[in-house]
């Protein structure tokens, strides 16, 4: 069963980032208290996902336990595959967001986390953009739909 594992935001660009428990979606606008709510230059830009699957190899790989909010995304995922839902639909209660692009790994996480290979490593494995196309709420063990 895919679902939420945790739900991670930041106050303002270049803070760390923080678990909450609940949060709430407005369509066209983001994350409510992220730093990125009204302020993307895409649609996409929305909100961003990832597998916590994905960490845990990559944490394995590197041989360190770093935190799922350590890669600054939006909604840590469990039980399903990001890459499988571009340019589709999925459903966390209420809330419908539209899945665009794959999110790649850049150069100032890989610096702020202190991982040399980063980038080589999480190349197509660092999640996916989505825009809100239906607000709502979500919470932490929501269940994710696919819609085909």
């Amino acid at each position: 069963m895919a679902k939420i594992k945790a739900i991670n935001i930041s106050n303002l660009d270049g803070e760390n980032t923080f678990y909450i428990n609940h949060a709430i979606l407005h369509r066209n606008k983001g994350i409510v208290n992220d730093r990125y709510y009204e302020n993307f230059k895409e649609n996409y830009e929305q909100v961003t996902l990832i597998e916590s699957e994905k960490i845990d190899d990559f944490n394995k790989k590197i041989n360190h336990k770093l935190k799922y909010k350590d890669f600054r995304r939006n909604i840590i995922t469990s039980g399903i595959n990001l890459n499988n839902t571009l340019n589709k639909k999925i459903q966390i209660n209420n809330v419908i967001l539209k899945v665009h692009q794959l999110c790649q790994p850049c150069k100032y996480l890989q610096d702020k986390l202190g991982v040399e290979s980063l980038v080589k490593l999480l190349v197509n494995k660092s999640g996916v953009h989505a825009e809100i196309l239906r607000s709502g709420e979500i919470s932490t063990y929501s269940q994710i739909k696919i819609f085909k």
